[in-house]
């Protein structure tokens, strides 16, 4: 597994390191950069449609500097685009994250050691889907099927692979395949894949319209499953998928979940933090009308217990606003 998970990223760092031109990530103490690069995702995935609203909505006014969205495979996509300075801001998993500052997972031995977060976003939620001819209900089900892990480069595709492990499954015990969330919710429809596994914020958009089309079944991550993966891997939280989250699903349903971070590394300017910040604030409540799952109570949740260092432009935010006090 060590294997794939190395060669996935080295295929990350040659794609991104041929595209796309550096930001204006500056020493601090130097003029910000006219224009911020925020690294998002898939057009028609989560991250992609969060970043697509955050830049609309901060560019709506016109000021400078202006917000760019930098589409791209996903948390492990993105962090290779911070890393590579073609991004100032990123949206990243909070286990991606951490594993890249600590040096840790598929980053050992490359660590980000100027890693450090904005706030936190929104919580995810770790996603078995079915439909129900399949016969599958329990994670050992999907040996000797077809499944999707996600797109190589998504914090989906490595916790996939964590859960297929908690379960006591190999990667040759199924038939992965490294499908973006499109071609996914696709080969769902058309039965090219049995099953798939995603992270998203709940319900996931694409999931939500296709299981008014076809019954799908999510299938739980518990009983020793979910203690074996909680015990390998501590950032996960047990949650509950609830009743009615998707059309037609008549069960909750057990799973785990973790948080999208807000980051930066310490050469982008503080004051292209704060800036950002200003800007986001005004507007944090119209995007929750298309972003529900972020935080209502932001005051509260988007700085409490940050998992990195908090980045300078965000502590200046916070003791102007008096956030906290």
């Amino acid at each position: 597994m060590k294997k794939l998970i190395f060669s996935v990223l080295a295929l990350l760092f040659f794609c991104t390191a041929g595209c796309g031109a550096k930001t204006g990530n500056l020493e601090r103490g130097k003029t910000p950069p006219k224009e911020t690069v925020l690294a998002g995702g898939q057009l028609v995935g989560a991250y992609g449609s969060l970043g697509n609203d955050l830049v609309n909505a901060l560019n709506q006014d016109g000021r400078q500097p202006l917000l760019k969205l930098q589409d791209g495979a996903g948390s492990l996509a993105n962090i290779e685009l911070l890393r590579q300075q073609k991004a100032d801001l990123a949206l990243v998993q909070s286990d991606v994250a951490w594993y890249a500052y600590t040096g840790t997972g598929p980053y050992e031995d490359r660590p980000l050691k100027d890693l450090e977060q904005v706030g936190t976003l929104q919580g995810e939620t770790v996603q078995i889907i079915t439909y129900d001819l399949t016969g599958i209900r329990k994670l050992q089900d999907l040996k000797g099927k077809t499944v999707s892990l996600g797109a190589a480069g998504s914090g989906s595709s490595l916790n996939a692979r964590q859960v297929l492990e908690a379960a006591g499954l190999a990667e040759d015990d199924v038939r992965v395949q490294y499908l973006s969330v499109d071609d996914t919710v696709r080969a769902l429809k058309e039965g090219t894949v049995d099953a798939a596994i995603l992270t998203s914020a709940l319900p996931h958009p694409a999931l939500r319209d296709l299981a008014r089309q076809r019954r799908l079944v999510l299938v739980p991550i518990e009983g020793q499953d979910l203690e074996d993966l909680v015990a390998a891997y501590s950032l996960y939280q047990p949650v509950v998928i609830p009743v009615g989250t998707y059309p037609n699903q008549t069960r909750p349903c057990a799973s785990v979940a973790l948080q999208c971070l807000l980051v930066t590394r310490k050469t982008v300017h503080k004051d292209t933090v704060k800036n950002f910040l200003d800007r986001l604030w005004p507007h944090w409540k119209e995007l929750q009308t298309k972003q529900p799952a972020l935080y209502r109570d932001v005051e509260k949740r988007f700085f409490l217990d940050p998992l990195l260092p908090l980045a300078p432009g965000a502590e200046q935010f916070i003791k102007e606003q008096k956030i906290g006090s």
